[in-house]
């Protein structure tokens, strides 16, 4: 205590470490749970019926966490020094391990009794839109910093990210209504916003004998969608480099 830190004059090396991060991620997924089962706390039995609302509820709380009040908090804190790139994919792991503790619990029947490929493409949808918005976090990091830290450029950058997430809604909800698409054909155009398409992949499919049921072109478009992430990531290295040649 008080003591300068070995080979650094102090500790600012250690700004942006994902401890606080992991901490308040963690205490939010428990606050998530506890709200799913505090909204089945009127109910005489528990049974899938009952609880896949709820954690349908649940998961949109999950995700809005994720692609919402992730990229808030890092958009407004002091940057870390190092890459960005590699900050921010620390922190895509911080938040993606202690969410499958929260999804894969629903393949008991106590819970929503999902199939194991359903909550797969749910570990697939968060992998391959966190990617994505690291690589935009990324590149909005780049270039704050070269902005000097403006307020002007952060509030910029997250309204981005908001268009990112929400503009497949927006776009949904402003166009003419389109004929319903049956419940034996997958609604690819959901997956263009973690919102919607966790929404999608747990779409009730009681008509077809599932509770849900998940589709080749699901797992192609979000495939898709983490190569895009993975695209952003690799140019935001590059550009992190090239400064950092230019600086030497």
């Amino acid at each position: 205590f008080g003591k300068p830190p070995k080979g650094h004059a102090d500790w600012s090396h250690r700004r942006g470490e994902p401890r606080g991060l992991a901490l308040f991620w963690m205490i939010y997924l428990m606050g998530a749970t506890v709200i799913m089962f505090s909204s089945m706390s009127r109910a005489h039995a528990i049974s899938p019926d009952i609880t896949r609302p709820a954690t349908r509820t649940m998961l949109i709380m999950v995700m809005l966490g994720l692609f919402v009040l992730w990229p808030m908090v890092r958009l407004s804190q002091s940057h870390p020094r190092g890459s960005h790139v590699l900050f921010l994919l620390r922190d895509a792991l911080v938040l993606f391990l202690p969410l499958q503790a929260v999804l894969w619990p629903h393949i008991a029947s106590i819970l929503a009794h999902w199939s194991i490929p359903v909550v797969a493409m749910l570990a697939l949808l968060s992998a391959s839109w966190l990617l994505l918005i690291t690589g935009v976090l990324a590149l909005a990091l780049g270039s704050i910093e070269r902005n000097g830290g403006r307020a002007s450029a952060r509030a910029g950058w997250m309204l981005v990210v908001l268009l990112v997430v929400f503009l497949a809604p927006i776009i949904a909800l402003v166009t003419p209504t389109a004929p319903p698409v049956p419940v034996d054909q997958p609604r690819i155009g959901w997956l263009m916003s973690p919102i919607t398409g966790t929404m999608e992949i747990v779409r009730d499919r009681a008509e077809l004998g599932v509770a849900a049921r998940v589709f080749p072109q699901q797992a192609r478009m979000l495939v898709a969608i983490g190569c895009v992430g993975l695209a952003l990531l690799l140019i935001a290295r590059a550009l992190e480099v090239a400064r950092a040649r230019d600086r030497a």
